[in-house]
């Protein structure tokens, strides 16, 4: 599904992006702009991932936005997975539900 004249299209990329349907700008300036994005799926290669994040000059923006997206969308639950704004998905779940401290890390 690429054809932007499809209703389909349309409708994924306003899911996406809002109701512009265009990524945000800084996306052609992010490190991973050139890179396969199976890259930031495949669990064998999440340093490789991390790597490219870590040199990104819009890492903060990707965080950002992606933390946005995550949060609106409630899809941090079903699709939490992969390497985006420099994060992992472990961890990224770890800022929406932290561990409760146990009475033995208190003291």
């Amino acid at each position: 599904m690429s054809n932007p004249s499809e209703p389909g299209y349309r409708v994924l990329m306003a899911l996406l992006f809002g109701l512009s349907g265009q990524p945000p700008a800084w996306r052609a300036d992010a490190a991973c702009a050139d890179t396969d994005p199976e890259l930031f799926f495949d669990s064998q290669h999440t340093a490789d991932a991390l790597a490219v994040c870590a040199g990104c000059p819009v890492l903060d923006l990707c965080r950002a936005d992606h933390t946005t997206w995550e949060s609106a969308t409630r899809s941090r639950r079903f699709y939490a997975s992969g390497v985006v704004g420099g994060t992992t998905a472990s961890s990224r779940n770890q800022t929406y539900y932290p561990r409760k401290q146990s009475r033995e890390d208190v003291a």
